[in-house]
């Protein structure tokens, strides 16, 4: 399963992302294929006085036609019999930069993905329910690309757990599983955010703001959500997640693996919209 592939990430696969990611955070962006795929490289725009540090410009366009839809469902898995609330890390084998896209999970009975399994390209998003700039993404972005790319069957977007802001973060990553485990993470994480909208920095929900979310959510025990939310249920398999995501070298939130390239803060949806169609284009080719 998924939940244990983390372990088999070479160190260069992880000095691969910790060049990525310290690049972005350079304001540019570049990364060199050993299969002969050519390179992209930015410099970067300027950006909005608010913009997290670190973020990265749009990839220079490549020229092509995009890779065709997937043909699967884009609804995400929601029946608690199926579904794996325990998923998390890579898809597979990640020992070489050849091997990059298999940080995409793809997996059948994740509940933390939305589109379509066979949509040519993925985005892997490492985010924390604290993060304000991951409520912007959530609020803003999010749902363009849901509605451009992801109802079209040409994107997938798998979330992964990185709580790094203390322990209400920790707290709501767990509130997430426990609504996941019933099949309700997508209105779950939606209700939050939104939630987010008014709040100025890190919202601090407790325990009984996470239940009245999942209330809000459609979450239907509530009794199984509140003790799985504060007991040992997730712990293990969250600071499993927390590791997975530290050992890529993505530290901060949100991050975002398009296909094979990384996007490292809330940006624009232009900037997304440019990486998507770079990497279908990608798809395509291969």
């Amino acid at each position: 399963m998924s939940n244990n592939q983390f372990t088999r990430i070479s160190p260069a696969i992880w000095a691969l992302f910790a060049v990525l990611i310290a690049i972005a955070g350079l304001g540019g962006y570049a990364l060199g294929h050993t299969n002969g795929i050519r390179s992209v490289s930015t410099a970067a725009p300027a950006q909005p006085a608010d913009t997290p540090k670190g973020a990265q410009a749009a990839p220079t366009t490549i020229e092509g036609e995009p890779a065709p839809a997937g043909k699967g469902s884009i609804d995400p898995v929601t029946d608690p019999s199926t579904l794996d609330a325990f998923i998390f890390g890579p898809g597979g084998e990640v020992k070489s930069q050849d091997q990059i896209l298999n940080v995409h999970r793809r997996n059948a009975q994740d509940p933390f993905a939305i589109g379509a399994l066979d949509a040519p390209v993925v985005i892997s998003e490492f985010s924390d329910f604290e993060c304000p700039f991951c409520a912007r993404h959530a609020n803003e972005t999010d749902p363009l690309i849901i509605k451009n790319f992801v109802e079209t069957g040409l994107v997938r977007i798998e979330w992964n757990d990185l709580p790094v802001n203390g322990e209400y973060a920790v707290g709501a990553a767990k509130a997430g599983r426990a609504a996941a485990a019933q099949g309700k993470f997508h209105e779950f994480k939606h209700a939050l955010y939104a939630r987010s909208k008014t709040i100025s920095g890190h919202p601090h929900n407790d325990i009984d703001t996470l239940v009245d979310i999942a209330k809000e959510a459609g979450v239907p025990d509530l009794e199984k959500f509140r003790t799985q939310a504060t007991d040992s249920t997730f712990d293990e398999v969250i600071n499993n997640a927390r590791n997975y995501a530290a050992s890529l070298g993505v530290t901060g939130t949100p991050g975002f693996l398009v296909g094979e390239q990384f996007v490292s803060g809330a940006q624009p949806y232009a900037v997304f919209e440019q990486a998507i169609n770079n990497e279908l284009v990608k798809a395509n080719k291969k």
